[in-house]
């Protein structure tokens, strides 16, 4: 293992919280360095910045030591997933909330972070906003995925805009079994557990076009059994549409699916079902041991 931590002088008294930034990373020199820069470049005066390598053997480490006088820990080891690289983050946190800003992915300004928490009112536990796309250069605007109300037909938001408070984190850490939708499944949690959402309405982040979460049938699979667990059989009417469609979305002509799909979402029982919120699904309060 291989590990440096950098003694950072006190910050600036304001009425801000302090935050730390996580980075989790394994092989990635090719981006690593624009998202450090991201971080580090940000004009806000309580930050803390951890970056989580994976034992990366292709110069990303190189690129991390460049920077380290700017960042507050890292480390490098291997690790068992992305997950567990980011419980990594949350066990060295220090900070009031915590936002994890991978490889590959950037802020949307050097202000952003100050723009969020001056908006935004303290007595919530999850603060969250909109992305920008970024595909081959082209950047598309495309703000926040659902209402946070039909949370139980995936993540109404993307990771890299939540801000969320270190404290409930470090009680109810990822999942490292459920290797691409450990973040949903835990936001889905807290919703459930009745914890505060904040919308800033604000673009927090710039992503790229595909993460580790990109693996769109095992990522439905892994949230349909999770939420299941909480909620009515309309959640299984759903997920047993959906599954079959990314499936032939995955394997047939995009013209079969574009004619397909338009039909299996205008049955009547999968548009009720389509249509419903989480809070009429409820049929009980999950354990706190999720």
């Amino acid at each position: 293992m291989k590990e440096n931590t950098v003694q950072k002088t006190a910050s600036p008294e304001t009425d801000l919280p302090s935050v730390t930034i996580v980075t989790v990373v394994f092989n990635d020199a090719k981006n690593i360095e624009k998202t450090i820069l991201s971080v580090i470049n940000q004009q806000y005066p309580k930050l803390e910045y951890i970056v989580i390598d994976g034992g990366s053997t292709d110069g990303t480490v190189d690129i991390i030591k460049k920077h380290e006088q700017h960042i507050t820990h890292w480390i490098s080891e291997k690790d068992n997933g992305i997950y567990d690289a980011m419980n990594k983050g949350i066990d060295l946190a220090t900070g009031q909330w915590i936002n994890f800003m991978n490889a590959n992915d950037l802020f949307y300004s050097s202000k952003t972070i100050a723009d969020v928490f001056i908006d935004s009112p303290k007595d919530v536990d999850f603060i969250y906003g909109g992305v920008v796309l970024r595909n081959n250069g082209e950047d598309q605007d495309i703000g926040i995925n659902r209402p946070l109300d039909e949370i139980w037909k995936g993540m109404p938001f993307c990771h890299q805009a939540l801000f969320s408070k270190t404290k409930l984190l470090k009680q109810n850490k990822f999942f490292p079994d459920n290797k691409v939708s450990s973040d949903y499944i835990s936001i889905f949690f807290h919703y459930m557990d009745g914890k505060t959402f904040f919308n800033s309405n604000k673009t927090i982040a710039i992503i790229a076009e595909a993460g580790a979460s990109g693996d769109s049938f095992r990522k439905h699979m892994e949230r349909w059994r999770f939420v299941r667990k909480h909620l009515n059989y309309k959640v299984d009417i759903y997920y047993l549409c959906l599954i079959p469609t990314i499936i032939l979305m995955n394997h047939l002509p995009s013209w079969f699916s574009d004619i397909i799909l338009p039909k299996i979402l205008e049955f009547k029982w999968v548009k009720k079902a389509r249509n419903t919120t989480t809070a009429t699904l409820i049929k009980k309060k999950p354990p706190l041991n999720r």
